[in-house]
């Protein structure tokens, strides 16, 4: 299956500044390969994660908070089992997280934690 061009799962994670310890926790989940980056401009962080049905990049929102989006391959099942593995892991590990999963309709199926972050009016 093909992971599909635009994001499927749209979330919030609070770091808090525990950048480093968020991608080991990503690490450990189905052996994911990921990057952590610290832009040389302004030294704005990010991370990228890449499995081999899905990606998704982490980027700073503000704060300590973190955009956390990707795209998944799969049916709409496949989609939201993989984003609850994900975000049981991630709680597990201390990290505040929530997600919104789509169809490829735009069709919110699924939403997992509560939203923390500021919504802009």
């Amino acid at each position: 299956m093909e992971i599909p061009e635009l994001n499927n799962v749209y979330g919030l994670i609070d770091c808090s500044g525990r950048m480093k310890e968020f991608a080991a926790t990503l690490r450990r989940f189905r052996d994911a390969e990921v990057w952590l980056k610290v832009s040389n401009f302004d030294g704005a962080e990010s991370i990228r994660m890449e499995i081999a049905d899905a990606s998704f990049q982490a980027y700073g929102d503000h704060h300590s908070q973190f955009l956390f989006n990707g795209a998944i391959a799969g049916d709409e099942e496949m989609v939201c089992e993989f984003t609850r593995e994900l975000h049981s892991l991630l709680r597990l590990a201390g990290f505040n997280v929530w997600f919104e999963i789509y169809d490829r309709n735009r069709v919110l199926l699924e939403t997992l934690g509560t939203y923390f972050g500021n919504r802009h009016q």
